[in-house]
């Protein structure tokens, strides 16, 4: 099951690959292949995009499903299956009361711009967390985010490939010595949906933005991500700046002042990630949830 291309990004929990928590002292390490500097020399960013839009339809075929979130990424994994001539099966999920009606306009109207049929799941994101399944989902899979488990729910209930985007996250790390920016890829959110996916034998794609070494240096080497990451500035992520980057990388997208999908449920998704996270393995050894960018370009160009 390939989760990126040829599963060239992935972790380890101790000497496990995708592999589950057991103790508090094990290490959490994240490694990335290097790119091919035959494909590096005459691909681009943009046909990175087609490139993985291909592998992931020859991979999981026509019954694929696209969880379109109202946000940048998802509506850039949309577009990117619409050049290569594949309208996926685009769902997005609409909470009970309204909770994140502007996500679901913005699917709405991204679905509508591009002319491709949308799917609206109504659900109670609340009643999911009160009535204990949430929590009891968490365990199974080391995961603390409730967007993510809303997701994973719907995934595992319509049971088919699924494709969720996954932005190429860049964060500030900040110690005593030293700060320095990472490619951020957490234990307990991003590489749950590896477990999951493992867990209940339901492919699916999680890291589009980084589904190829190559797709990862070229964003990377753009100047306003080389701006970002190597000169003073007051930001501590990629997340304000990402919209921005991908318009001028990706001229088609919508304008949005929106950062990702599901905003308006990240005050819900803190107060929930304080209690699931308590019921999980602590990790006591300090490390990376990532790789520092330094030595991620290093790799990606085959310096180390």
């Amino acid at each position: 099951m390939n989760f990126t291309f040829n599963n060239h990004l992935y972790y380890k929990i101790g000497e496990r690959k995708f592999g589950y928590r057991e103790t508090s002292i094990e290490k959490y390490n994240v490694f990335c292949g290097q790119a091919d500097p035959s494909i590096y020399k005459k691909s681009s960013w943009r046909q990175e995009l087609i490139r993985t839009a291909d592998c992931v339809y020859r991979e999981y075929g026509k019954d694929l499903i696209l969880f379109l979130s109202g946000g940048t990424d998802s509506e850039i994994v949309l577009r990117n299956f619409l050049e290569i001539g594949v309208v996926p099966r685009c769902v997005t999920i609409k909470f009970k009361n309204d909770y994140n009606l502007p996500d679901v306009i913005e699917a709405m109207a991204i679905a509508k711009e591009v002319g491709v049929p949308l799917e609206i799941l109504d659900f109670d994101v609340k009643e999911f967390w009160n009535s204990g399944e949430a929590s009891e989902f968490s365990k199974e899979i080391d995961c603390s985010q409730i967007t993510y488990l809303t997701v994973y729910y719907h995934i595992k209930k319509l049971s088919a490939p699924a494709v969720m985007g996954g932005e190429q996250l860049l964060r500030k790390n900040v110690t005593p010595d030293n700060v320095y920016w990472c490619h951020h890829f957490r234990e307990n959110e991003d590489a749950s949906a590896m477990r999951f996916s493992f867990k209940y034998n339901i492919p699916l794609v999680n890291e589009w933005f980084s589904y190829t070494p190559e797709m990862m240096l070229f964003f990377l080497e753009d100047p306003a991500v080389q701006n970002l990451i190597n000169n003073p500035n007051y930001k501590i992520t990629s997340v304000s700046s990402k919209n921005s980057i991908l318009k001028k990388l990706y001229p088609e997208i919508r304008d949005k002042n929106k950062t990702h999908g599901f905003e308006r449920l990240l005050g819900f998704n803190i107060e929930t990630y304080n209690i699931m996270k308590e019921q999980l393995i602590p990790r006591l050894i300090t490390s990376v949830d990532g790789i520092p960018t330094d030595t991620l370009i290093a790799h990606l160009q085959g310096r180390l």
